[in-house]
């Protein structure tokens, strides 16, 4: 059934819950960057938003890690705060978005004094975190990935059948069109749907045509591939209520070398936003070396 106008909401800026905000300056554009906590003993966790998100996704669970270390999230290209320069590519490779993570994280490891980082990345962040730890294996210690799409590449052909099949998401010119909260409960399930899909209408509004790009680019990866070559720890982050990521479980815990998995009770899809407090200390522990 198709939702009025009066169905849609956006949700008002979240609270700025960072220490401290700053930018990098990358090929093409500045990658937008906050952080919490102090710099310690422990390599700094690095948190990679989801598809169409910022850095306000992580607020609910970036206290719980930043209690021992410090915690930075960055906004992918296009996303929040981050901003390039011109109109967006046709597609945004999973492979070139984890380089301009490399990029900022070395700049920020010579001011901050680290080397290594724990890496966690929800959706899109997980696809990017992925990439990053099989391409830079001396960078990543740890890496943890709350409901993320792993499945094999897709064909251009696939893409454009599926995006046309998607012509209420997106205007013609690939703006994201904004969905009403009961869609959302595909994923969600919960009562927070309505909260969730009202951020989410707010934080795509602002990536606006750099979603399809970034999209396109996750179909055309093949994650088997990318798990084969990750050895760092990892942990796969799932909802007991998600019907959509659960399904990568099984391939995901085949092809990585070192992996555990934990499954929240009654959460969602998008564990992150809807029970960060789990979230947070399943993934504390997970970064301690504690056994799941």
């Amino acid at each position: 059934m198709a939702s009025s106008a009066s169905d849609i909401a956006f949700a008002p800026a979240p609270p700025d819950i960072w220490d401290s905000h700053g930018s990098v300056r990358r090929a093409g554009g500045r990658l937008h960057y906050a952080t919490l906590g102090t710099p310690g003993d422990q390599p700094p966790v690095v948190l990679l938003h989801k598809l169409g998100g910022w850095v306000a996704d992580w607020r609910g669970v970036a206290p719980a890690l930043a209690k021992d270390r410090l915690v930075i999230a960055i906004d992918l290209p296009g996303h929040g705060a981050s901003t390039w320069d011109g109109a967006p590519p046709e597609v945004q490779s999973v492979h070139e978005t984890a380089m301009l993570v490399r990029g900022t994280l070395e700049e920020l490891g010579r001011t901050m004094g680290f080397s290594k980082v724990h890496l966690a990345g929800s959706s899109l962040g997980g696809c990017v975190a992925i990439a990053l730890a099989a391409l830079c294996p001396q960078l990543v210690e740890r890496l943890a990935l709350p409901s993320c799409v792993l499945g094999t590449a897709r064909t251009w052909d696939e893409v454009m059948a599926k995006e046309a099949g998607q012509a209420g998401m997106f205007t013609p010119k690939g703006d994201p069109l904004p969905s009403a909260a009961a869609l959302s409960r595909a994923v969600f399930h919960l009562d927070n749907a309505p909260r969730i899909a009202a951020e989410q209408n707010t934080s795509r509004r602002i990536a606006g045509r750099w979603i399809r790009p970034q999209e396109r680019g996750v179909a055309l990866t093949d994650f088997p591939t990318l798990m084969r070559q990750v050895e760092a720890p990892t942990l796969l982050l799932y909802g007991e209520r998600d019907t959509f990521f659960l399904i990568y479980r099984q391939e995901a815990e085949a092809q990585l070398r070192d992996v555990r998995s934990v499954i929240l009770p009654d959460a969602s899809g998008f564990p992150v936003q809807d029970q960060p407090a789990a979230t947070g200390a399943a993934l504390a522990a997970f970064l301690a070396g504690q056994a799941n």
